[in-house]
């Protein structure tokens, strides 16, 4: 008899690793989500919001009448659900303690300072006045960010003159509470795990280059670092790990290389984005998908050890000028060169491009292979800007400043296409004036914190 699986969350290759495993799978879905190539897919597929509290009893119910042999997803989101089924059944992977730290930030920095690992000073906020006294104390600038999100959404570098227009962009957005945090310096890395019954397996270490505001327009594999540094990142990061109870399953952790050592940004008890797994699978034989669900079956050994490399690997996302896109091109020939392993475009023509403010604003990628870190990162990068994007321009944009149509390679950006300030300016009233319709939307996608305890106060429904 087939293993049965059940897949929560939109991402069609965790469904292939399990079809290839050869498991009967069911997918629990939003309705909204389904595309139409997805839906003669070979599973059975559950038309569902998997993150209300009853989505947990209904698979209980059809446990108890075909009893499902594990539950995965790569989705942050599903993360609360997941470990809350995995307790219930009795199955394998991560807890719900260790989802509830790993999903709401403050809630990972106290747990850290309780057991010192990676000291970073932290605190909670909800005003400017909180900006204020936190800046005072800890010294600007300073970050401050949702309190549960990903994508590099909503992270902004606070100044003294900034903090009422700071302030104001949380709370015009409906974000009731905020994390602040200490600036840390350093270049940026992750680090890729998996763990095995509490033994922890680095399987890769990953260099980041980050554009405007805090988003990744970079990764590359494996990072370049010195033994020494190389050995106390994975020491902190199996700290991390044991900290918030992470025994089984993958996990993505950032770190940043300061002056003061190894400092953990963030972590989550799941496989990276930004096609990460596709990279370590490139550079290290190792596909984190199909390993979750293998080991979640009970279909494969652990890793006695850190994989070998066998090249190393780059993602380069491009950027577009602002507009309607109208034309893409540079694809083809992109494609065509052997040592570029995929192409994508992330906008339909037809769509508005916007500023770049979270990752899933980026215009599309370039995955490519090389010998040496280096030659694989130069290479992504410079087909990246190979990718063409013509658009027309907003038509709020001066006629003096912009041509009729905007046609630029992806490494370009026109000088009004600058991002505008990711805050509404700040008011004088007591109350800040709401941000656009698109921003509460966009903050109402992406903001996480309703799912451990933080509640919005725009009183619009969120599902």
């Amino acid at each position: 008899m087939k293993p049965r699986v059940l897949v929560l969350g939109d991402q069609q290759t965790m469904v292939d690793a399990a079809v290839k495993l050869g498991a009967e799978v069911w997918w629990a879905q939003r309705p909204e989500r389904v595309r139409a190539e997805e839906a003669v897919a070979p599973v059975v597929t559950l038309l569902t919001d998997y993150t209300d509290p009853a989505f947990v009893d209904l698979v209980a119910h059809l446990h108890a009448l075909r009893p499902f042999d594990a539950v995965v997803s790569i989705q942050e989101h599903a993360l609360l659900s997941l470990a809350a089924l995995n307790e219930r059944l009795g199955l394998r992977g991560p807890r719900s303690e260790t989802a509830r730290l790993v999903t709401d930030k403050w809630a990972m920095r106290a747990r850290l300072a309780e057991r010192g690992v990676s000291p970073v000073a932290a605190a909670l906020g909800r005003t400017a006045d909180d900006l204020r006294a936190f800046g005072a104390e800890h010294g600007y600038p300073f970050i401050a960010k949702p309190v549960a999100a990903t994508g590099s959404f909503g992270v902004v570098l606070v100044d003294p003159p900034g903090v009422d227009a700071v302030a104001a962009g949380f709370s015009g957005t409906g974000v009731s509470a905020f994390l602040m945090e200490e600036h840390l310096d350093g270049p940026e890395i992750s680090v890729e795990t998996f763990s095995f019954a509490g033994r922890h397996v680095v399987l890769a270490l990953t260099d980041k280059s980050t554009g405007h505001g805090f988003v990744e327009s970079g990764h590359t594999i494996p990072a370049t670092l010195d033994e020494t540094v190389r050995a106390k990142a994975v020491e902190v990061v199996g700290a991390f790990l044991d900290a918030v109870g992470l025994t089984d399953g993958p996990s993505h952790v950032e770190v940043k290389l300061t002056s003061a050592g190894p400092r953990i940004v963030e972590g989550h008890c799941r496989r990276g984005g930004d096609r990460i797994n596709e990279l370590v699978r490139l550079a290290h034989g190792v596909d984190m998908e199909e390993l979750t669900v293998a080991w979640a079956l009970g279909r494969t050994e652990p890793l006695a050890g850190p994989p070998q490399a066998l090249r190393a690997s780059a993602i380069a996302f491009a950027e577009a000028p602002c507009g309607e896109l109208t034309a893409v091109t540079g694809e083809s020939e992109v494609l065509a060169d052997p040592d570029v392993a995929e192409v994508r475009v992330l906008h339909e023509v037809g769509r508005r491009i916007g500023p770049v403010r979270w990752s899933g604003d980026r215009a599309g990628y370039v995955i490519a292979t090389g010998s040496t870190p280096a030659r694989a990162a130069a290479k992504a990068e410079a087909s990246a800007a190979r990718l063409v994007f013509t658009v027309t321009p907003p038509s709020d944009t001066p006629p003096s400043d912009t041509p009729p149509s905007d046609t630029r390679p992806s490494g370009t950006r026109p000088q009004e296409s600058a991002a505008p300030p990711a805050s509404p300016p700040a008011t004088t009233g007591p109350s800040p004036a709401p941000a656009p319709a698109a921003d509460r939307d966009l903050s109402r996608e992406n903001d996480l914190s309703r799912h451990v305890g933080y509640e919005r106060t725009d009183g619009v429904c969120d599902d």
